[in-house]
C-alpha cells in the first residue's frame, strides 16, 4: 500500500528528495496497523523494518538483566524509529508497544538500506538525525545527575507537553498520555512516589491537573519556572 509522498517528506532524512525519490521510498513501504497493547518488536529481536508513525503512541523500554523495565521514550505520531542500526545487522536494541491503536509505515531494512547506499544524501541525514537523538540522551543525563528529583520529573513533563501537548482556545495544553506514572518514574529514574508528590506539588499550584490518561497544564510559563 503506497501512502502520501508529503507524509514522507515531514521527516527530516527525506525532505531534499525529489518527487520522484520520494516515489522509490512510498514503494517500497506497507502499512501496519496496531490495536493497544500490540508489541511492534521485541528487544534483542533480528531487525526488519525501520517504522515511519502515521498515528499513535508507542512506548519504548529495555529489559534489565535482574527483569526490572527502564522507559527509553515515548515515540508518537510523525515520528520514525529506530533510530540506530541501520548500518550493521544489530538486533532491535529494545522494545516497542503500543499505548493507543496505533497506524506505521514499515520500510523493510534490507529496502530501506538499499535506499542509503544508491542516495548518499539520506545516509548523513539519517547519521544526524542519530547525532540529535544521542545528544538528547546526553541531556537527560545530566538532567538525572545535577538536578533534583522535582527538577527532572517537571522537565520530562515539560519535553512530553512539548512532543505531545494540543493547544487549547482557552491557552491551556492539553497532554493525552495514557501511561501510568511508574512509566514515567521509570524514564526519569525516580520513584513513583516522587512522580506522585510532584505531580500534587503542581496541581496544588494550580499548574496543571491530571488524572490517569491525560494532563491539563494550565500555565505553561510558571511550570518553565520550576526547573
Amino acid at each position: 500500500m503506497t501512502y502520501s509522498m508529503g507524509f514522507f517528506r515531514q521527516f527530516p532524512i527525506f525532505q531534499d528528495l525529489a518527487d520522484e525519490e520520494l516515489q522509490e521510498v512510498n514503494d517500497i513501504a506497507n502499512q501496519r496497523d496496531m490495536k493497544k497493547g500490540n508489541v511492534v518488536f521485541h528487544q534483542g529481536e533480528a531487525r526488519d523494518a525501520v517504522f515511519f508513525v502515521i498515528s499513535g503512541l508507542i512506548k519504548i523500554y529495555k529489559v534489565s538483566e535482574s527483569g526490572q523495565e527502564q522507559v527509553i521514550n515515548f515515540i508518537h505520531s510523525n515520528d520514525m524509529f529506530p533510530h540506530v542500526g541501520f548500518f550493521d545487522d544489530s538486533p532491535y536494541p529494545a522494545t516497542a508497544v503500543t499505548l493507543t491503536d496505533t497506524h506505521l509505515l514499515a520500510i523493510p531494512i534490507e529496502a530501506f538500506e538499499n535506499l542509503l547506499i544508491q542516495k548518499p544524501k539520506i545516509s548523513i541525514k539519517v547519521m544526524r538525525v542519530m547525532g540529535k537523538k544521542i545528544l538528547d540522551l546526553q541531556s537527560r543525563v545530566q538532567q538525572i545527575s545535577t538536578k533534583t528529583v522535582f527538577e527532572r520529573t517537571v522537565s520530562m513533563l515539560i519535553q512530553l507537553t512539548d512532543e505531545l501537548g494540543e493547544n487549547e482556545t482557552s491557552g491551556e495544553i492539553t497532554l493525552n498520555l495514557p501511561i501510568t506514572n511508574t512509566d514515567l518514574a521509570n524514564m526519569v529514574g525516580v520513584t513513583r512516589e516522587s512522580v506522585n508528590r510532584t505531580f500534587n506539588q503542581l496541581k496544588k499550584s494550580n499548574i496543571i491537573t491530571y488524572d490517569r490518561n491525560y494532563v491539563i497544564v494550565h500555565d505553561y510559563e510558571a511550570l518553565l519556572e520550576r526547573i
